[in-house]
């Protein structure tokens, strides 16, 4: 997965709006780990994480939010990482 430059807000919308279909997408078709990875990376992104959340809590099953939850920390800090190592700062995600 590419992640956009998190600096840019129109690539951090168009790899959001991507990620957000491709794991609706893939839980549709029951391919659950890649489906929460795709929401994890969405939700690690936006700047509006907990209305995500509080979204994505109403629409998914139990047990598929928990592991998004559980999914979201290690996908955050890879991006922040990432996006550490491009601009050689660091910006909180």
């Amino acid at each position: 997965i590419k992640f956009p430059d998190l600096t840019d807000e129109m690539a951090v919308q168009k790899f959001f709006m991507t990620e957000i279909s491709l794991g609706e997408q893939l839980l549709g078709v029951g391919d659950i780990e890649n489906g929460i990875e795709h929401l994890a990376n969405a939700v690690a992104v936006t700047s509006h994480k907990e209305n995500l959340l509080n979204v994505l809590r109403t629409t998914l099953p139990d047990p598929i939010f928990r592991l998004l939850v559980e999914r979201l920390p290690e996908v955050s800090k890879k991006i922040y990482n990432i996006h550490k190592q491009k601009t050689g700062g660091g910006m909180i995600i």
